[in-house]
């Protein structure tokens, strides 16, 4: 952060660039989460820091791709700090939560590299939450434990009693409503303080 801004880029696939079923072509632009973000970082930042947000969201999008394209997406954004939000479509095609977190590690690594301060995001539940996503997100919590890595755990906030994704949040068992992505901004927001303090 330098001159009052704070830039983050926000790395992930469907679930980042906002994608709904009931809409796919033409995205609001106030549903992904990025977009909401920004509007709660502003609010919360007052005018003191200009927040920006930028949504490097790719529907389909592995880790494998978000390695591919980190430094045209993100290290050229110079940003302050990067939410890491990926995985599920790895999931989708039968990859090792081992190999998925090898994945995730180095994207975190990344962020280090460039200067910023990775946020690193369990996976939201779905409709039939699976094992591996379980396991995948227990990875994730320890390791931001370990390496002191912030952390934005998605799943508990949005999953019911049963660990599947709460119906109210999604249309499709997988992405979310509006609302769903409202939540998500509001628990990234919270992970985000702390690393605006240091700043």
């Amino acid at each position: 952060m330098g001159d009052g801004v704070f830039i983050v880029v926000a790395l992930g696939d469907s679930l980042t660039a906002g994608y709904r079923t009931n809409d796919p072509y033409a995205i609001d632009r106030k549903t992904p989460y990025p977009a909401q973000l920004k509007t709660l970082l502003r609010e919360k930042l007052k005018g003191q820091t200009q927040a920006f947000v930028v949504n490097a969201g790719v529907n389909g999008d592995s880790t494998d791709e978000m390695l591919w394209r980190f430094n045209q997406a993100v290290a050229v954004k110079r940003p302050d700090a990067v939410v890491v939000w990926g995985g599920i479509n790895d999931l989708g095609a039968a990859k090792d939560p081992k190999s998925i977190m090898s994945n995730l590690v180095e994207l975190y690594s990344k962020c280090g590299r460039i200067g910023a301060a990775p946020v690193a995001c369990t996976l939201t539940p779905t409709q039939h939450t699976s094992p591996n996503m379980r396991q995948l997100n227990s990875m994730i919590r320890a390791y931001a434990s370990v390496k002191v890595v912030a952390l934005a755990d998605l799943f508990p906030e949005l999953a019911d009693e049963d660990g599947n994704l709460r119906q109210e949040y999604s249309d499709d068992g997988v992405h979310l409503t509006q609302a769903g992505y409202r939540r998500v901004a509001k628990i990234i927001l919270d992970s985000l303080i702390p690393i605006l303090a240091k700043m």
